[in-house]
């Protein structure tokens, strides 16, 4: 975490070499305050999936209610498993002259896409939609954190991400990407791979031309 003027900046992408190209980490576990909040929840939803197994181990309960219990339990721990599996959540570009790997890792599961360069256009910044005042917010103080949770709700589903198109498709990753950040990796691609994902390549050299 850094300081920005007033501002605390929660993720900063970190940048190094990788075989032939960059590898650059737009976030890891746990260095947002959604990903704490999803943490917590986790720790929640498991604490309550114990209690409903424990149940069963303290009182005799028929089949029915065995069955029950066990499924209001599961259920928990797949819901408390998702908010871990976001908690830790990391993302990573690897990009050289020929592809853009997009690598996505959780608490258990890692997904990998590969996208050829040529066919990146329209690359941009998804900026988050202004946080809506809570009617129940107080006018000068927040008394009862109704805005509070507005800004975090905000946070949790806001974009503040990175998009590009790609074989008629949107593409979109990241998570609370800062404009300063974009505007780094931007450069930074264009310097790795020779391309302005802006554009496309037909529309490249018509501009190199003219």
């Amino acid at each position: 975490m850094q300081f920005v003027g007033q501002q605390l900046v929660e993720n900063s992408m970190t940048i190094k070499d990788y075989q032939d190209g960059k590898l650059i980490r737009l976030s890891k576990p746990f260095d947002t305050r959604a990903k704490i909040l999803n943490s917590i929840y986790f720790g929640a939803f498991s604490f309550a999936a114990i209690l409903f197994i424990r149940m069963v181990l303290l009182e005799p309960v028929s089949d029915v209610s065995l069955l029950f219990i066990f499924g209001i339990g599961g259920l928990y721990l797949f819901i408390g498993y998702k908010f871990l599996n976001k908690s830790m959540k990391t993302e990573e570009i690897i990009v050289n002259k020929q592809f853009l790997k997009i690598r996505k890792k959780g608490f258990l599961n890692k997904h990998e896409t590969d996208y050829d360069i040529s066919k990146i256009s329209k690359f941009r910044h998804l900026s988050k939609p202004e946080v809506s005042k809570h009617p129940l917010a107080g006018e000068s103080f927040d008394y009862l954190g109704f805005q509070t949770e507005q800004q975090v709700i905000n946070e949790l589903h806001g974009d503040n991400r990175l998009g590009f198109e790609y074989e008629g498709r949107v593409i979109t990753f990241g998570e609370d990407i800062y404009t300063w950040d974009f505007e780094k990796l931007e450069i930074l691609l264009y310097d790795i791979t020779g391309n302005d994902f802006r554009y496309d390549d037909q529309f490249e050299k018509t501009f190199i031309q003219d």
